[in-house]
């Protein structure tokens, strides 16, 4: 599923290819006559309103596709030289989960997870006006951290087998898009936009256990993982500059 998600999200720009050139071709025609109710600006500033995606798997995380949401979290700035707008975009995450690792009766992990995502790219719309749709992609740095506590979940095993956990992945994702923007009054605009982030990383997994403090294993790996953003970004955008 993920995967032909991320096949059309690709596509999508050559299936648009004819439409774009003639709207290269006569760029300033079409701003001329599409923006009769909104204006063009050349710089924009917004910040994440809201969002709900995947995160990277955790160790052996069973409900590793749960889409988490989150809030307020994130600014996105926008260079718009009348044909395609330049991206820059970070966001951040954090918060206490909860969830099984290897199968639901093995071991119960509580702990906090942090994420870092920085990305930059480039967004180019489908049409011009109040309502516009868009294509995009970008290309970031990710890191992603979580410090827990394990607990078997068996009520016949002692605090013996009860350890501390962190995972460390810090990688490159590559995340094609699809998104609307509406613009509502003047230098305001909403947007929203839909991603899957294919993220490939470099993980290290440390344990240590409560029973013997000096105990402790690390393991590497090097992974790729497919990432759902039904709702990559909502967020409310500023704009301003006038290029007309």
């Amino acid at each position: 599923m993920k995967k032909t998600l991320l096949f059309i999200l690709l596509i999508s720009p050559f299936i648009s290819k004819s439409q774009q050139s003639n709207i290269s071709n006569r760029t300033n025609s079409i701003y001329q006559r599409s923006f009769n109710n909104s204006t063009a600006y050349s710089y924009s500033i917004g910040y994440k309103i809201l969002s709900f995606e995947e995160f990277p798997r955790i160790l052996d995380q069973t409900d590793n596709n749960v889409l988490r949401r989150s809030v307020l979290n994130g600014i996105i700035l926008k260079y718009n030289n009348k044909q395609i707008s330049y991206r820059l975009s970070g966001s951040f995450y954090s918060n206490r989960i909860t969830f099984q690792n290897g199968c639901d009766e093995c071991e119960e992990i509580e702990g906090r997870l942090k994420d870092n995502h920085i990305k930059v790219g480039f967004e180019k719309n489908f049409t011009y006006g109040t309502i516009q749709p868009y294509f995009g992609i970008d290309l970031g740095i990710k890191r992603n951290i979580f410090k827990g506590d394990v607990k078997s979940t068996f009520q016949t095993l002692d605090s013996s087998g009860e350890y501390d956990v962190k995972t460390e992945k810090n990688g490159l994702s590559l995340s094609p898009l699809l998104g609307i923007k509406l613009n509502i009054i003047d230098h305001f605009s909403i947007t929203a936009e839909s991603t899957i982030d294919v993220f490939y990383s470099y993980e290290r997994q440390e344990r240590t256990n409560n029973a013997s403090p000096g105990s402790r294993t690390l393991q590497k790996y090097y992974k790729w993982e497919y990432l759902l953003k039904p709702l990559g970004m909502l967020s409310l955008q500023y704009n301003f500059g006038a290029i007309y």
